[in-house]
């Protein structure tokens, strides 16, 4: 049990931790998640048409367009926030030497009305991969990051099927650029802080990137890494997994909020975002390489790292 003092700390900590009745039906809308909805997104986004859906090409195009279909299909609207290798420069500075920004990217905004406009949880995925290589063949991206799609999908649905209005506003993400140089969601950042009075406005943030695999299949697990600066955020995850079938191992990474690491959660981070990053337990042979394929994702740990993850998400935004 925590002790008076402890429970003073946690509601001091922006008071987005859930309390009373708010976190005890979050398992009803377990039901909602779908292994074969997981394996649809998952082959669609890895199949070979889409070349490896670079940042900046017709093929990563038709991703963006497939996920706005299928956050419009679970009642949202859809804002296109469109970047230019121009409004790029502008915002976070130009490429580094001998490099090139992509001409266009697109990063997609579902949003989900809460009680409070004023204070928002962000939740994130990155769509682009690698594309084709010469010499090499196509990078399917299907754990990398065709999995942090479906957990963003997917707890987009969970949300909306809850039927609660949220206490504060949610904004799902879809970034592009992310295998560029964190380019979309740099962008985000970037442009939400450069607005007038946006200032500590974004009060949460949930990356998902490469949770559909894992080390062991008999025993699968997920890492959770937070900015320790907010150690309460770990407590949300430890309450969760009571939830959660066994055997599902989490591996707590504590980070800082520093602004470093290598996935779309540094942006947010550098700004002393509180952020949760769920991520591999370990990193495979196939990473950044043509083996990544749909075929070698384990879906019993992708649906468990999802309904763990909307556990968490719940208990920041429900009462």
């Amino acid at each position: 049990m925590r002790t008076i003092f402890t429970a003073i700390l946690l509601f001091a900590a922006l008071s987005l931790h859930a309390q009373g009745n708010g976190r005890k039906n979050f398992t009803d809308e377990f039901g909602i998640y779908s292994n074969k909805y997981a394996q649809e997104v998952i082959s669609f986004l890895a199949d070979k048409k889409l070349k490896g859906r670079e940042a900046g090409t017709k093929e990563c195009r038709k991703a963006m367009e497939y996920i706005a279909a299928e956050f419009e299909k679970s009642g949202y609207e859809v804002e296109r926030q469109d970047i230019t290798a121009e409004s790029l420069s502008a915002m976070i500075g130009g490429p580094k030497p001998g490099k090139t920004y992509p001409a266009t990217m697109t990063n997609l905004i579902a949003r989900l009305e809460g009680k409070s406009s004023e204070k928002l949880v962000v939740v994130g995925a990155h769509y682009d991969h690698l594309g084709k290589k010469k010499g090499i063949g196509i990078h399917p991206g299907a754990d990398d990051n065709a999995s942090g799609v479906v957990a963003l999908l997917s707890l987009a649905k969970m949300m909306k099927a809850s039927g609660i209005t949220p206490e504060y506003t949610i904004l799902f993400c879809a970034w592009d650029g992310e295998e560029k140089g964190l380019l979309g969601s740099k962008y985000f950042v970037t442009d939400w802080y450069a607005k007038k009075d946006a200032a500590d406005s974004i009060c949460r943030y949930m990356n998902f990137d490469m949770v559909g695999r894992t080390a062991n299949a008999d025993a699968p697990a997920v890492t959770f890494a937070w900015n320790d600066n907010y150690p309460y955020l770990k407590d949300g995850c430890v309450e969760a997994l009571e939830s959660i079938a066994q055997p599902f191992t989490v591996i707590y990474d504590q980070r800082f909020g520093d602004g470093k690491g290598g996935s779309d959660y540094a942006p947010f981070s550098a700004h002393n975002i509180p952020f949760v990053a769920w991520m591999e337990d370990e990193m495979h042979e196939d990473y950044h390489k043509p083996g990544d394929t749909p075929d070698k994702i384990h879906w019993i740990k992708l649906r468990k790292t999802v309904l763990l993850a909307y556990g968490v998400l719940y208990g920041w935004v429900a009462r």
